[in-house]
């Protein structure tokens, strides 16, 4: 790294920390915070979650912190909670802290412009997950059609109800462009059934309990729905739970969730979720490794499409492999 880069660098971090609250504020992982990668050591990573209580991402930043361990790299990680003003200090956070690549899921493309701005003006190069910032530059793209997930989940819903019946639509935060997508392209799907209607669409912040509250609610006004999309498998399971809770049995029922979670998968192979679009955390989290290695390389990444699997019964078990995931006895197996 030349002289030139490390003297911009030292002067955003010095700029940046003006931003930041607290840098222990942060859930920030991982050894030290001297920038070792400057005289020759090893890479030092660091992401920048929206929300690692969710099962997705904290699945995910397990994969990454063993895999960077392996390598003898430093990882440095920090959960802003769903919250974008939040993350962008995160991000000022990993820029003090001399991160050689910086990734970030972003939550709102428009919060994150003044982060990956400065991490640009540091000489840091930037990979994207899931959306692309509205505006500034990066380095590379991984990322989901969140839309066309959504039209396939709600589209299967349609033909699983030979398209008569009612659906709920349950919705992730709304701050966060993926959650909106992801409704948005289930509403797509469902318009061109005339027989089937959207009953409610009640946001939530992306965790089981908020998805078995919001259901639960739901049931008392509208308590003989058909089916249920969940924005991600979290809610879909807190769904699950609130059929339970008030006598039914989802397994009559049709519900979808994304984004191929253990316990999603588990769910479908027990038959109380239908579908699960899954994108696999521990996939994501390797293709989030091997970009940070060809930018530090100095290569080019540009755009990685990560498109959802969709998982059945009939494919649940093979799937799982895919994901290393161990599930308990299946119905599938026996078929």
């Amino acid at each position: 790294m030349n002289a030139t880069r490390r003297i911009r660098r030292a002067a955003v971090a010095v700029s940046t920390m003006a931003l930041v609250v607290s840098a222990a504020a942060c859930s920030a992982t991982g050894p030290g915070t001297e920038k070792t990668a400057q005289t020759g050591g090893p890479l030092v990573l660091g992401h920048s979650y929206q929300n690692i209580t969710d099962e997705f991402f904290a699945t995910e930043l397990q994969t990454e912190r063993q895999s960077a361990k392996a390598k003898g790299w430093q990882f440095i990680s920090t959960d802003a909670q769903s919250n974008p003003a939040r993350q962008l200090d995160d991000i000022n956070t990993l820029i003090s802290r001399g991160v050689d690549v910086l990734v970030v899921d972003p939550i709102d493309p428009d919060a994150v412009v003044p982060g990956i701005t400065a991490a640009q003006q540091a000489g840091i190069p930037v990979l994207s997950l899931i959306r692309k910032p509205s505006r500034g530059k990066i380095d590379g793209l991984i990322y989901l059609d969140s839309v066309r997930d959504g039209r396939n989940g709600c589209d299967y819903i349609a033909k699983q109800l030979h398209g008569k019946g009612t659906v709920v639509n349950i919705t992730g935060p709304m701050q966060i462009q993926a959650a909106r997508e992801r409704a948005e392209g289930c509403n797509q799907a469902l318009k061109r059934y005339p027989g089937i209607k959207v009953v409610a669409q009640p946001s939530t912040d992306y965790t089981l309990r908020d998805g078995q509250q919001k259901m639960t609610d739901v049931l008392q006004a509208h308590p003989d729905v058909d089916a249920v999309f969940g924005g991600n498998d979290q809610v879909a399971l807190g769904a699950v739970r609130a059929l339970i809770a008030a006598g039914q049995n989802p397994k009559d029922k049709v519900v979808v969730g994304i984004d191929g979670t253990q316990s999603g998968l588990q769910a479908v192979c027990d038959g109380t979720m239908k579908m699960s679009l899954a994108t696999f955390s521990n996939k994501e989290a390797r293709l989030v490794i091997d970009a940070a290695e060809k930018l530090r390389a100095g290569k080019k990444v540009g755009r990685v499409l990560f498109p959802a699997e969709p998982v059945t019964a009939g494919n649940v078990t093979a799937q799982a492999k895919v994901a290393g995931y161990q599930l308990k006895s299946c119905k599938a197996d026996a078929s």
